[in-house]
């Protein structure tokens, strides 16, 4: 957990992180490149550790040539973004009003775009109960040598939050039809948490195919279902689900009195 500050360096410790020996980088595409780049950034950043690197296919799309020198002009077709400058500042603002909107399914989508569009395509997604700011001390450095986009997930950050069922397919949805409307080109996809679940289930999907050029997840979290499997019906006991409905009503009710209480606010503000 070294911090590195210097990017050479940060190279020559990878050595060390996943154990490969005495190897060519320049031979790695950039879907290993960005995952080793993310797990080193999430110790030096102070932010979640991202390692559990995995790696679903190569970025045939893309040039075989490692990350190139960077440039000192920056870009952003986003108002929001377009005077930040990634170069001179290692950490993303925050904008209360949000970045950018797609309009997606008739709901708004906050996301950012940040890099030369001229570079291979990055697409992080977020864990539960995050947003694209989750990847604030991620995007300035992935700016300099990729064009990076990020978004809110539908129901999470500065999206829009419909109430209706939510599952892992509208997700999945969403990062396919934001990479063929917004990105327009084949992309990487990298997502933690919950996103490294979004990426791998939308690497997987037929679309994913033909959009998605490289997946990694970092600490992803969720599991699939055999779509092929019978569904397991079990009666239910009426009796004994009152008993159950009562019971937690009971304790969440009594737990709202205990927690409302003017002493324990001030208490827990206090701590």
């Amino acid at each position: 957990e070294k911090k590195c500050v210097d990017r050479t360096e940060v190279i020559h410790n990878l050595h060390n992180l996943i154990a490969i020996g005495d190897t060519d980088y320049s031979t790695f595409d950039h879907a290993v490149l960005i995952s080793m780049k993310l797990s080193i950034l999430a110790v030096t950043a102070n932010t979640a550790c991202l390692a559990s690197t995995f790696l679903l296919r190569g970025t045939d799309g893309f040039s075989s040539q490692a990350a190139g020198a960077t440039s000192s002009q920056t870009f952003s077709s986003l108002p929001a973004l377009s005077a930040f400058d990634y170069n001179k500042n290692s950490r993303l603002p925050y904008v209360e009003d949000g970045y950018g909107t797609w309009k997606w399914r008739d709901h708004d989508i906050n996301y950012l775009e940040l890099g030369d569009p001229s570079k291979p395509p990055i697409l992080l997604i977020h864990g539960f109960g995050a947003s694209c700011y989750h990847w604030r001390n991620n995007v300035p450095d992935l700016a300099k040598d990729y064009h990076v986009y990020a978004f809110d997930m539908l129901g999470f950050g500065g999206s829009s939050k419909p109430i209706q069922d939510y599952g892992a397919e509208v997700w999945r949805d969403q990062t396919l039809d934001f990479i063929e409307q917004v990105i327009q080109r084949p992309t990487t996809v990298a997502g933690n948490s919950l996103g490294g679940f979004t990426a791998l289930y939308a690497a997987s999907d037929d679309r994913g195919k033909e959009l998605i050029t490289g997946c990694i997840s970092l600490n992803g979290a969720g599991r699939f279902r055999d779509p092929t499997a019978p569904t397991q019906v079990t009666e239910k006991n009426v009796f004994m689900e009152g008993i159950m409905t009562a019971m937690q009503r009971l304790v969440i009710g009594a737990s709202f009195i205990y927690t409302k209480q003017p002493a324990r606010i001030e208490q827990v503000l206090k701590q």
